[in-house]
């Protein structure tokens, strides 16, 4: 979080380890590669109990996450021996840069804090860091920044302030590709949500002053769970309380996050019942500081940002960058970790919700015929329903349903399941 200076992904794998190595409270995990053949790594934070019993964890809201799985009398129990797992996904979007020092130094403070608060997350919660989820464009940003930015701080003459792609074979923004899945920074989250089972999906962008946690304008999307809409809602208006009452300005919540885009990262999340997040905090694009003016609708005081920004120019460092997206993650941290048992109960409930109204209410399933039009079309579209884990099956024999019958062979998406 030094202003002037970042760290590529060989460093923060390197501080990673060493965190862990130095910390029982920490492990290490390579939940992928990128492109180009770079490490994706991910850090778990705990208690000491946490840590040692991850597995048993990860199993407790792998039941959770389908009511298919446990009878309804036992859910309590498991609820009881199970934690709310919380995941941090920094640097998807390369040219952001603070996120990936803002988690590096959260990861410190979560392991050695003993400060109450710090000690309530550790012993409630897991917390899952991705410090670097797309390593390609991430060290090619710090080596742009180190050859064309480091100690230029006129923001009226900086030269382009990221490399004109990020990846050797992405020309894309990475954020749009949750859907298709065809990087491998995307994939590696999917897998981790799958294996995991997190209650919260939180990514961390940058675009606007001065933080901007994620909460939507709407129209809400119908088919994600409601509770799901008043849990977001919740940990971000307990963000922008937290940080005005600590006299840190421009913090708001709006915008972003209604879930009927299943392009970005979190949809990972808002698709199978758990909560996606995300903030947008004032990056300079460089991690000089640099002297900015915000326009007066920046500045006004509105229903969702009532401590507006400075209307006069000010300094903003990447120090700024990092108390800010910091501050407010342990805010949402100490909010998960004081109703962790009714998130998890939330959790359960939603699963619960969308497999029974597949039972309960039409439509009960949707047939795919594999022959019309283009097999490989039909192709395709299971095989997006199966990498958001959607169950697919196929019917053995001639299916007659009101509608009419299908042949043998045709694809099945019973809507009796959790997703």
């Amino acid at each position: 979080g030094a202003p002037g200076e970042l760290v590529d992904s060989s460093k923060a794998y390197a501080y990673s380890r060493a965190l862990a190595a130095a910390s029982p409270r920490v492990e290490v995990f390579t939940i992928g590669r990128s492109e180009e053949g770079r490490e994706i790594l991910m850090l778990a934070i705990a208690d000491d109990t946490g840590i040692e019993q991850l597995d048993r964890l990860k199993e407790a809201t792998a039941i959770l996450a389908d009511p298919r799985k446990i009878d309804p009398a036992n859910v309590e129990q498991v609820i009881a021996g199970a934690r709310p797992i919380y995941y941090f996904n920094a640097a998807l979007h390369s040219d952001e840069t603070g996120s990936t020092e803002s988690v590096l130094e959260l990861a410190y403070r979560l392991a050695v804090s003993e400060q109450p608060m710090i000690r309530r997350i550790r012993e409630n919660l897991v917390v899952l860091i991705n410090p670097v989820s797309n390593p390609d464009g991430r060290d090619k940003q710090v080596e742009w920044f180190y050859r064309f930015l480091k100690g230029k701080t006129d923001l009226n003459t900086l030269p382009r302030q990221s490399p004109p792609y990020w990846s050797r074979y992405g020309f894309v923004d990475v954020n749009r590709d949750t859907h298709q899945q065809a990087l491998e920074s995307t994939k590696a989250v999917h897998r981790m949500f799958h294996e995991w089972h997190p209650t919260v999906v939180h990514d961390l962008h940058e675009s606007v002053a001065l933080l901007m946690s994620w909460n939507g304008t709407g129209p809400y999307n119908p088919n994600i769970d409601p509770i799901t809409f008043s849990e977001f809602q919740e940990l971000s208006f307990h963000e922008v309380q937290a940080l005005t009452g600590l006299g840190m300005p421009g913090v708001a919540t709006w915008n972003f996050g209604e879930a009927f885009s299943h392009l970005y990262l979190d949809s990972v999340a808002m698709n199978h019942n758990a909560i996606g997040r995300g903030y947008e905090t004032f990056g300079n694009g460089t991690a000089e500081t640099l002297l900015q003016s915000l326009t007066p609708e920046e500045t006004s005081r509105q229903w969702y940002r009532l401590l507006p920004p400075p209307s006069d120019p000010f300094l903003w460092s990447a120090r700024n960058n990092v108390n800010y997206n910091q501050t407010a993650a342990l805010a949402a941290l100490d909010s998960t970790a004081a109703q962790a048992k009714t998130l998890l109960r939330n959790f359960y409930r939603k699963s619960y919700n969308s497999w029974r109204k597949g039972r309960d209410e039409p439509p009960y399933a949707f047939l795919i015929p594999p022959k019309q039009g283009d097999p490989l079309r039909v192709a395709q579209l299971v095989s997006r329903l199966l990498a958001q884990r959607i169950e697919v099956q196929r019917a053995s024999s001639t299916l007659t349903v009101k509608e009419g019958s299908f042949p043998a062979g045709t694809y099945v998406v019973r809507l009796d399941q959790p997703y």
